[in-house]
């Protein structure tokens, strides 16, 4: 209720949107009513828990609301506690130990393929229900002139979506004392449905994947090359959709397929190469750029994958597993001082002080000697450290043991004046650190092919599969063997962009019969004192036209 009242002060303009405050009072509640479910699963499974029944129950929905109004980014960050809540969800049912932990498995995978489904239905009749007031709308306004959109779309529908929907799919859950072990032996159309999913789809699909994986295991070895670009994400993928599979193929009319059988006895073992070429991808990542939550969330990711691995092929293994070290693992990297966010200022930081240090930093007065690609590191320390007030904090404090003066709340990256190589940065250059905002569609139709995510520093150059990157100033380079090579104009397109935001994210090129279309989410603009502008770093996700165009 709470939640909905919330939301609809949002939707009808009571508060500004970006107001930070006011979104984590929704996330808050919105978290706190899943983990108030929870805890109400907890205690009809344990009715003689006594106080812990109570604190999981009563104190622990409380205590989410409270926790994301916590804004020390050193200490706390919040956002992964809606995802927590609901893996706490799906497993606070089956806690209990013992002997029985083959029937604690079997409720649990009944009880969440229960609750998927019905939310599924609950998902299907609201989208219906929200068709039926545009019809219903739109009639009013076009037969009668009555302006009603303000009252179907601001309030009945949002009342609708996070009222009434939740409080429909609650009622169809069904109760645990309902179980029949015969559902996961005679299943009905939906069970066979999704059993045939995951055995003739997801399956083969996984296995050919491996193959891949370990193909390219090969392919480093002979070439003795590192792995680049977006395997990590692709690894992480992979093992997360086989924990799926495993979960889809639990029930015992699944496990007596052949399929299935080679799958269940094969499956981890598959996971251990992959795993290995996982970590070498995120340690390289993490030695050339530092930590960054996005790369704390694969650090996790692997944390996980490695531990489930480790726990089934020695025979410990549990469904309920799953989903629970998941949890546990997101909550340890949401606290304390090593959580995603201060460790990964902490990382940026540290780099930035290494630098300075190397370069001899002592002051503002002083040049630091520079690679070009020492020069593109501390730019994108800096960079990564300005998006935050407690990122601001922490390059205040790197800065001053330097010598050189930076106030905490600066938008700009004046605190670059006197820093940089001699052949790029002068005693007056400001960098300022360009973001596409959030809420800006980029149409890729004619590049519908994802390759990637691509990050470059100027004067370093950087792969992807076949493609080379060289960033100078004003010209981004791209290259493929045996030679060929096309060039984008920056200076034309730095024209469109002239603002604090990426008014234009998009660099287009065709090479090799292809065309790609490079959208950026960040770059990093040098503004020198006579008005020129040049780029040190760009950042974003890369398509093509065509399917395997690395």
């Amino acid at each position: 209720m709470l939640t909905t009242v919330a939301v609809l002060v949002v939707v009808n303009e009571q508060i500004s949107l970006t107001d930070e405050f006011w979104w984590r009072i929704v996330g808050g509640l919105a978290s706190g009513a899943v983990f108030a479910v929870a805890g109400s699963l907890f205690n009809e499974s344990r009715p003689r828990t006594g106080l812990a029944g109570i604190v999981i129950g009563y104190v622990l929905p409380l205590l989410a609301v409270a926790a994301f109004q916590v804004s020390d980014a050193n200490w706390f960050v919040p956002w992964a506690l809606p995802v927590i809540s609901v893996l706490w969800l799906s497993v606070s049912a089956f806690t209990e130990r013992g002997p029985d932990r083959a029937l604690q498995q079997d409720k649990f995978w009944w009880l969440n393929q229960q609750a998927a489904v019905t939310a599924l239905i609950a998902g299907v009749a609201f989208l219906l229900v929200a068709l039926g007031i545009a019809a219903i709308e739109r009639s009013l306004s076009i037969l009668f002139g009555l302006e009603t959109s303000d009252l179907f779309y601001r309030w009945v529908l949002p009342i609708i979506g996070f009222l009434f929907t939740p409080i429909y799919w609650l009622a169809t859950i069904r109760r645990l004392d309902a179980f029949d072990a015969r559902a996961l032996q005679e299943p009905d159309i939906v069970a066979t449905a999704t059993g045939f999913l995951g055995q003739f789809v997801l399956t083969p699909l996984l296995l050919a994947y491996a193959l891949i994986l370990l193909a390219y295991t090969l392919q480093i070895v002979l070439t003795q090359s590192l792995p680049e670009g977006m395997l990590g994400w692709m690894v992480l993928g992979f093992v997360t959709t086989g924990a799926a599979t495993w979960l889809l193929l639990h029930p015992a009319f699944m496990r007596e397929r052949l399929l299935v059988r080679v799958f269940r006895r094969c499956w981890f073992w598959l996971t251990i190469i992959p795993l290995g070429l996982y970590a070498l991808a995120v340690m390289v990542r993490v030695d050339a750029y530092g930590l960054t939550p996005e790369r704390m969330m694969l650090i996790a990711g692997g944390i996980w994958a490695a531990l489930l691995t480790l726990t089934f092929l020695i025979g410990r293994g549990d469904i309920r597993l799953i989903p629970a070290l998941a949890g546990v693992i997101l909550l340890v990297f949401s606290i304390g001082p090593w959580n995603m966010d201060s460790l990964s200022r902490a990382s940026q930081a540290a780099s930035l002080d290494a630098l300075l240090a190397r370069g001899g930093v002592t002051g503002p007065d002083t040049k630091p000697q520079w690679s070009g690609a020492e020069a593109a590191r501390a730019t994108g320390a800096m960079a990564f450290l300005l998006q935050s007030a407690a990122g601001q904090a922490n390059l205040e404090q790197v800065l001053a043991s330097h010598g050189v003066t930076y106030e905490a709340g600066q938008h700009n990256l004046d605190m670059f004046d006197g820093l940089g190589p001699s052949d790029q940065v002068n005693g007056s250059t400001v960098f300022l650190s360009l973001a596409r905002p959030p809420t800006q569609a980029v149409d890729v139709g004619g590049t519908p092919y994802l390759l990637g995510r691509q990050a470059i520093y100027v004067d370093v150059p950087a792969t992807s599969g076949a493609l080379t990157f060289a960033l100078s100033a004003k010209v981004l380079t791209i290259s493929i063997p045996p030679g060929e090579s096309v060039s984008v104009d920056l200076v034309e397109w730095l024209k469109g962009n002239t603002g604090n935001e990426l008014a234009d994210p998009v660099l287009s090129f065709s090479l090799g019969g292809i065309a790609y279309r490079y959208v950026l989410d960040t770059a990093t603009v040098a503004s020198a004192p006579d008005g020129g502008r040049s780029l040190t770093y760009l950042e974003g996700t890369l398509f093509a036209d065509a399917a395997g165009a690395k």
